[in-house]
């Protein structure tokens, strides 16, 4: 019994080929490591396969320690795009109702970090709503609408990254706490 895999492009040689394939397995093992959910995975092989990115651009199942006034939190991404040491997209993978998750979106990529994420992607694994945080634009459509690495290196270029007015930043914070809130736990949290 044989299979396709499908390699990040033709190989010139067999050496070429036995290193791809070597790192299509590597990659495989780590992304189990992860305990990707369905989605995350069929978004993180579209990614890596489709899009130009490296798995050094996508931070997976990150974890940010969140500061209220009065405690401390926890909230994760399903997937962050950086490129040259910057947030540029926030990725949450649903499996339904991407409309009750834009709101958290939106607050996540204003508050997380020292500056606004400019971007926000919401996907089933088929469906992708992309929000443009900075001015609140958004596209409906495919995978397709993730732009590939190069061109999100040519958007980074022209983005000014200014934080969130604390006053906001405090409100979205709570937005975010809200959202943590409700999500199902998992059986090691119970």
């Amino acid at each position: 019994m044989s299979f396709y895999i499908k390699l990040e492009k033709t190989p010139d040689s067999p050496e070429e080929r036995r290193k791809l394939l070597a790192k299509h397995f590597e990659d495989e093992i780590y992304f189990d490591s992860l305990q990707l959910s369905y989605i995350q995975k069929k978004v993180i092989q579209y990614l890596l396969h489709s899009k130009g990115y490296r798995l050094e651009n996508i931070l997976v199942n990150k974890v940010f320690s969140i500061r209220l006034k009065d405690f401390d939190f926890n909230a994760s991404a399903d997937m962050i795009l950086t490129i040259n040491d910057k947030n540029f997209l926030f990725v949450k993978c649903v499996a339904n109702s991407m409309d009750s998750w834009e709101r958290f979106a939106i607050a996540f990529c204003r508050a997380i970090d020292s500056y606004r994420i400019p971007h926000a992607l919401i996907t089933d694994g088929e469906a992708v709503r992309l929000i443009n945080i900075l001015n609140g634009s958004t596209t409906e459509g495919g995978l397709e609408l993730i732009p590939a690495r190069d061109e999100a290196e040519r958007i980074l270029q022209d983005i000014v990254f200014d934080s969130c007015p604390e006053e906001r930043k405090e409100m979205e914070k709570r937005i975010i706490f809200a959202f943590e809130g409700i999500k199902c736990p998992l059986n090691n949290d119970l």
